[in-house]
């Protein structure tokens, strides 16, 4: 991927590895997924053993149980810029990596397997059947994997509370996973007739169906205009309130007609549904995900040992400006970023893993102990 060059920022030795050895992250990244079994290298400006193993197809050969005990769909799931958080976060010395949204395990499953056995992973999810399907994933590493129910926003007392003091890593990942999408049954996708719930953690807060019944035209125009960035916000709003004085919006395909009767058809984005902004900004209403990520991003900072990082990947420019602000701020006092721009997904990726054309994935790296 090309990069804009950018001036050298003082900072230790493996952090500058990190920022400069753009070739070595390319190199890993074809390698990983044009040549089975080969040696990813990090770069020699990290002042390290120059390689470390993985077998890209899942597992080592003393665990060859691995790949037939994940069912197809987990196995199925591919994580947005896989390569470049491996390459980025993988622990150098050990330590705890902090997970804060597992999913379905796919990105914690790979920094697993390129760090060495003195690496424990943490992992977090609000998404109790997604925390499950993680745990079948990560099982064959055993006491290596602790694994907790919980939001991100409560992210120190949950490292605390599973005897994490300082960690090499920490991992936030802004996006659905494919379980969610397309198996939830939830709602979140707006491919079918699914009930209109939408929350990550179906046991607790209001559903989407619940939100969109009370709010007001005025109330849900702004919802869609401020999280969704959607440019008919105002007239998806009337129709809606319409709609519900006829009839509640009970399932995904409601809320789809309502958005379609709304957007004149001249408007619709050859690229993208109709209504994937609409959605997006209901499903962040309801899950409260802006104030959950601007709870979570200080802790996770506070998290990090000396050297190590916090990646976020966002999927939504509103997402980004936050984290954005939030590393700027942390800029100087014991932290750097180490891409002035973030990191997006090649051809290569979204050519076969369409989800990762949105990603953006930002890096901060502590500097001085805590």
């Amino acid at each position: 991927m090309r990069r804009k060059r950018t001036d050298r920022v003082a900072q230790p030795r493996h952090d500058r590895g990190a920022r400069h050895d753009r070739g070595g992250r390319e190199r890993f990244g074809r390698e990983a997924r044009n040549d089975r079994g080969a040696v990813a290298r990090r770069g020699a400006a990290e002042g390290e053993p120059s390689a470390f193993k993985r077998e890209v197809s899942g597992g080592s050969k003393s665990e060859p149980e691995h790949a037939m005990a994940m069912n197809e769909a987990e196995h199925a799931h591919v994580p947005v810029l896989s390569d470049e958080v491996t390459f980025l976060l993988h622990p150098r010395r050990g330590g705890w990596v902090v997970d804060g949204t597992i999913g379905m395990g796919g990105h914690a499953e790979r920094l697993l397997e390129t760090a060495g056995g003195d690496t424990r992973l943490l992992g977090i999810d609000r998404d109790p059947e997604a925390l499950a399907r993680a745990a079948r994933r990560l099982a064959r590493f055993g006491a290596r994997v602790v694994l907790r129910h919980g939001s991100f926003r409560h992210l120190g007392a949950l490292a605390t509370g599973a005897g994490v003091e300082r960690a090499a890593a920490v991992l936030l990942d802004l996006g659905l996973s494919s379980y969610q999408l397309d198996e939830s049954g939830r709602g979140f996708s707006f491919q079918g007739e699914e009930p209109l719930d939408m929350r990550f953690d179906p046991t607790e807060g209001a559903t989407a169906a619940e939100l969109l019944g009370r709010l007001s035209a005025e109330e849900i125009a702004s919802l869609l205009g401020e999280l969704g960035e959607e440019r008919h916000a105002r007239r998806i709003a009337r129709v809606l309130v319409e709609q519900r004085r006829r009839a509640p919006l009970c399932t995904a395909a409601d809320l789809v007609s309502v958005v379609k009767r709304a957007v004149p058809r001249a408007a619709w984005s050859k690229r993208t549904h109709v209504a994937t902004r609409t959605f997006q900004a209901v499903r962040m209403a309801v899950n409260d995900e802006p104030g959950a990520l601007a709870e979570a991003l200080p802790q996770a900072a506070a998290l990090l040992d000396t050297g190590g990082r916090l990646g976020v990947i966002s999927f939504h420019s509103g997402e980004d400006r936050v984290v954005k602000r939030a590393f700027r701020s942390l800029a100087g006092r014991g932290f750097v970023e180490l891409e002035p721009t973030p990191v997006t997904a090649g051809r290569e990726e979204m050519a076969f893993n369409p989800r990762a054309r949105s990603a953006k994935l930002r890096v901060l790296a502590r500097q001085e102990a805590a």
